[in-house]
């Protein structure tokens, strides 16, 4: 039986295995909504919301409103990873060159790879252990390139794209009138998005999801803003139902209250500021970000078994694809809530003193006769 080459060639991009019984801090995902979406459970669903097939005009309308453009720009998707999927398979073909400054989000990678596509990796770099975006490097790549995929805020760094720099890469896609496609999954925690100063650009898409600021992770809906000749298209591919009734109303729930997602975001904050503060208190590199997670360097490895001795999940940065080493060694955290910052705290003094009591133990042992 033939089986498409390039699907067979690549690797299989699967969920891991979790317990959920553990503090899960290794997929960014929000943990500040609990009681705000236990009001949704509690007075909004219906057996209505699993029983029937949704109707998706008044979300439509909400995402308009919140957005800022007419409901002719957005597409809604079954997470934005089938977004990604559906605007690689609508924009390019097999062989088809794009250019993209890594590290970003994994699934990028294998989407293009599954299509027969070559990525050209542009790597950031780092200054004084900062990161920094290949800005350069990135507009020389697109005199040959088809197309264009940038994280902003990025995605495993969680730093910002310089605006003016953002603009001249949009630019010079338009005036080569290839795609340029701007993962925008963080958008709220960086507070502007690109799409606001350039929406007609017709060569612009931008990608959003529910699943980080909104916590709607487990229901799987992001959604695409684009121009309408774009998502004409994508609705042609993507399927009439494919974002669930459930998932519907509880986007509704989220943009009819984001007054008070904005109370919650302020205490993301101030947890994000206190587990920085644990860190530098503890000696230990950590990187601030746009983002609801931090970076923290682990250059023994050490932090990482504590933390999953301690029944503490995060995301070890040191295998990520096209990274050329420069998160190799970084631990990746969620933000958690004020109660679970002391946990996360206790670990890392934990991990602290036994370096030093091991380091102590070593000098002792070399000056022993």
């Amino acid at each position: 039986m033939k089986i498409n080459q390039y699907i067979e060639a690549s690797g299989v991009w699967a969920a891991p295995d979790r317990n959920f019984k553990t503090l899960m801090l290794d997929l960014n995902e929000n943990h500040f909504l609990t009681d705000f979406l236990d009001d949704f459970i509690a007075n909004e669903m219906n057996v209505l919301s699993l029983s029937t097939y949704p109707n998706y005009g008044p979300l439509m309308d909400a995402l308009s409103e919140y957005c800022q453009v007419p409901t002719d720009h957005l597409l809604i998707a079954n997470g934005a990873d089938q977004a990604i999927d559906l605007l690689i398979r609508l924009l390019f073909t097999a062989g088809d060159r794009v250019v993209v400054p890594s590290p970003v989000f994994s699934f990028y990678y294998q989407t293009l790879d599954v299509n027969g596509i070559v990525t050209k990796v542009i790597e950031f770099g780092t200054v004084n252990r900062q990161f920094f975006f290949p800005f350069e490097k990135t507009l020389a790549a697109l005199d040959d390139a088809d197309g264009l995929i940038l994280c902003n805020p990025n995605n495993p760094l969680g730093t910002e794209i310089d605006t003016l720099q953002l603009q001249a890469l949009v630019q010079r896609c338009a005036a080569r009138d290839i795609p340029v496609i701007v993962d925008e999954a963080y958008f709220e925690y960086l507070g502007r998005s690109c799409y606001d100063a350039m929406d007609t650009v017709e060569q612009l898409i931008v990608i959003r999801s529910f699943s980080k600021y909104f916590g709607l992770a487990g229901l799987r809906l992001g959604y695409i803003l684009a121009s309408p000749t774009i998502i004409r298209q994508l609705q042609k591919i993507r399927g009439p139902w494919d974002v669930n009734h459930l998932a519907v109303n509880a986007a509704l729930y989220c943009l009819r209250n984001i007054d008070q997602l904005q109370q919650y975001h302020a205490l993301l904050q101030k947890s994000k500021h206190a587990l920085l503060a644990i860190c530098a208190q503890a000696g230990i590199d950590a990187y601030d970000t746009k983002s609801n997670f931090i970076l923290i360097r682990d250059q023994s490895g050490k932090l990482l078994s504590a933390f999953r001795s301690a029944g503490i999940l995060v995301s070890d940065c040191s295998a990520y694809p096209h990274s050329a080493g420069i998160i190799r060694q970084m631990l990746r955290l969620a933000v958690p809530p004020m109660a679970d910052v002391a946990r996360v705290g206790a670990v890392i003094e934990e991990s602290r003193l036994s370096i030093h009591y091991q380091a102590l133990h070593h000098i002792e042992a070399l000056a022993t006769p």
